[in-house]
């Protein structure tokens, strides 16, 4: 079993390296589609993730409320 300290190194080499594809894989696109295609691609699954779950939940609330006022 791993302990604390392997594990924050794990934890830590798998962000650098994520880290690194996410450079390299911007720069790659930058330079075959162009400065704002790259961007966009790069922003979007991080726009995804930080307004994903409040989104989900004004629609579950909504859905419910609509659910409440048909009964």
């Amino acid at each position: 079993m791993m302990g604390d300290r392997e594990r924050d190194e794990a934890h830590a080499f798998a962000v650098t390296v994520g880290l690194l594809l996410l450079i390299g894989g911007v720069l790659l696109m930058r330079q075959l589609w162009g400065v704002w295609a790259a961007f966009a691609l790069a922003a979007a699954p991080v726009l995804a993730c930080y307004l994903g779950p409040p989104i989900a939940r004004e629609v579950a609330v909504r859905r419910f409320a609509r659910q409440l006022r048909r009964r």
